[in-house]
């Protein structure tokens, strides 16, 4: 286990997602002075959430649970007369837009329209098709021209004493947001030590013509994008009255540390970070430096997905696999943006110092627990089973499923899908709805059940399979296999009919690398696990 660093100069929450796994990588060899944390990517923030131009409440939760709470993001005050405008302008832009669209559907209309403007529809068609990168940009900055977005925040502290989707009704109470936040910080062992700076990243994936785009999204957000979710916990851990009722329960943030909220998008590597208006002045560099870090570290994580894309050269550059992964978010015709969970293979929940320094090739959903804080009952870590294992295998066996059975348990390849009631796809005009996940997502993907390894001992972990009935299904049936492994020691025992047996490894030295990128260079098919000797 390599020692505890003694300053940090930053702190990072991920997703548990295994695409997350090389980001964290990358950003651990650039920043050897910085930690980094795995939380499920609704950050224990279970909530209906409405963005600024969103026409309904959508819950950002795991599927399982039902949200008690609404969330909206709204205008700054000072800004609102702009946005009214601003406002007023898309509106009446929308409705010329639907007019146009229905109208072109008419005998009358529709040919008219064909004969005076069909030819023109050819260039942004063209555009789009060959120059994809270049005409999202010039789609923002048409966007920028028109008008800046607007400052937002979200209305999160709510005023009614019960919670509804109406004004005072929306948003938490402090002793709730204590509760999402104490949560979040015992689970993943963040309860002294607080760098200056706690980043919290959300995820989520964007890409044009995709029927299956919300497959790219966060699980844990049920389908949907997770920057909402740290943004509101990043908010929450710098309210005052919060942190107030935070030290009462013995965690104790220093006035000094700063949370800021974010969104990486798996697709094409963008970061965006929320609410950098409410950082002061005097930390605005310190943040600078920290963005232009992750953007590297960025850089590198599309250089590490290239590696897997026939399109891309294995001989280019970071700068070159960012364009080129920009470039395929922004492709019309692109039928995998990104491939998704494919090789999803392990599930580890422990501690980072049990894996820092492994090269685990974005195979493993990394799950933070401290068992050192945990009592002998194991409440934290049963908690952390409940709300990220079935994640977890539900992802690897929907992968499982679709790749040794496409036909059947899969949906074929997506070029024929259409999206039908909002509810599923079916090929062409009609037909039944198809299940699972088109070949096109997981080719590549080696159908294994997932392995779970738990920093743990098998005398506790007995007693959470007896009390925690739906782990115990999944583990007593074998959809997943369970490791566990000594807090003590490197001892491994695996568990089959019952009971925990050691584990003899076969080998004893895992190679070993100046870096991720020099163990992965020059190579496209599955690479085995490695240590990175920054």
């Amino acid at each position: 286990m390599p020692p505890r660093r003694t300053r940090v100069r930053f702190q990072a929450l991920f997703c548990i997602d295994e695409r997350e796994e090389s980001l964290r990588r990358h950003l651990e060899e650039l920043a050897p002075e910085a930690e980094t944390y795995g939380v499920p990517g609704f950050f224990y923030v279970p909530m209906y959430y409405r963005g600024l131009h969103d026409a309904h409440f959508v819950p950002l939760c795991p599927v399982t649970l039902k949200p008690r709470h609404w969330v909206e993001e709204v205008v700054q005050e000072d800004q609102q007369p702009v946005w009214e405008i601003q406002e007023r302008t898309r509106q009446m832009w929308d409705q010329a837009s639907h007019r146009l669209h229905t109208g072109s559907r008419g005998i009358t209309i529709g040919a008219l329209l064909s004969g005076l403007v069909g030819s023109l529809a050819v260039i942004p068609l063209v555009l789009r098709t060959f120059f994809p990168r270049y005409t999202a940009r010039l789609g923002q900055w048409c966007s920028r021209w028109l008008g800046q977005p607007p400052v937002t925040h979200l209305q999160l502290q709510r005023t009614n004493p019960e919670p509804a989707p109406t004004p005072g009704g929306i948003g938490f109470t402090p002793d709730e947001m204590a509760d999402c936040t104490e949560r979040v910080l015992r689970d993943i062992g963040l309860t002294r030590r607080f760098a200056r700076w706690v980043l919290l990243l959300g995820h989520g994936s964007t890409s044009l013509n995709n029927p299956h785009e919300s497959a790219h999204d966060c699980g844990a957000c049920g389908g949907s994008r997770g920057g909402p979710n740290a943004r509101a916990m990043a908010c929450m851990l710098n309210h005052p009255q919060v942190r107030q009722l935070l030290q009462a329960r013995g965690i104790r943030i220093p006035p000094s540390t700063i949370f800021v909220g974010a969104m990486h998008n798996t697709s094409s590597e963008e970061i965006v970070w929320y609410d950098l208006n409410l950082i002061p002045e005097t930390r605005r560099k310190e943040l600078e430096s920290l963005q232009h870090l992750f953007k590297e570290a960025a850089r590198r994580n599309a250089h590490e997905r290239c590696r897997r894309f026939e399109s891309a050269p294995l001989s280019c550059s970071f700068e070159e696999a960012r364009r080129h992964v920009e470039s395929r978010a922004e492709d019309l015709a692109q039928v995998r943006p990104e491939w998704g969970h494919a090789t999803n293979a392990v599930c580890i929940i422990g501690r980072r110092q049990r894996t820092r320094g492994l090269f685990l090739d974005r195979r493993a959903f990394l799950v933070s627990n401290d068992p050192t804080q945990d009592g002998p009952d194991g409440v934290v870590l049963g908690r952390i089973l409940q709300a990220a294992l079935p994640v977890c295998a539900g992802i690897n066996l929907e992968y499982y499923f679709s790749r040794v059975d496409n036909v059947g348990y899969g949906c074929g390849t997506k070029l024929p899908h259409n999206i039908t009631a909002l509810v599923g796809v079916m090929d062409g005009a009609a037909g039944d709805l198809r299940t699972g996940l088109p070949w096109q997502m997981v080719e590549i993907h080696e159908p294994m059940r997932l392995i779970c390894v738990v920093e743990t001992t098998p005398t506790q972990m007995q007693q959470l399979l007896s009390r925690l009935p739906v782990i115990g299904r999944l583990v007593h049936n074998e959809w997943v296999y369970l490791v566990v492994l000594d807090p003590d020691s490197a001892g491994l025992h695996f568990y089959h009919k019952g009971q925990f047996h050691p584990y003899q490894p076969t080998e004893r030295h895992l190679p070993h690398a100046s870096s991720s990128v020099a163990w992965y260079r020059g190579w496209r098919e599955h690479l085995e696990f490695a240590r990175i000797e920054t």
